[in-house]
């Protein structure tokens, strides 16, 4: 692949990194909210929910990883 093509997907793999990293701060906070439910139930909430934000983390790096493969870049 061409130059521009490579840098256009490394930019593109490291916008889903940085977004995989503000999914893993929030489900951060949401285990730690968990550790202090302000209403009965709210903990099995809040970790549900972090789980959830931790597989779209995943997943927004798994994206990145495929993405700079296909290109090349890694």
């Amino acid at each position: 692949m061409d130059k521009l093509t490579q840098a256009e997907a490394r930019l593109k793999a490291a916008e889903l990194r940085v977004l995989a990293a503000s999914q893993r701060a929030n489900a951060a906070a949401h285990v730690r909210q968990a550790s202090h439910p302000i209403y009965p139930g709210q903990d099995v909430i809040c970790l549900e929910k972090a789980a959830q934000i931790k597989a779209l983390a995943a997943r927004s790096e798994a994206q990145a990883n495929l993405i700079e493969a296909q290109a090349g870049t890694d």
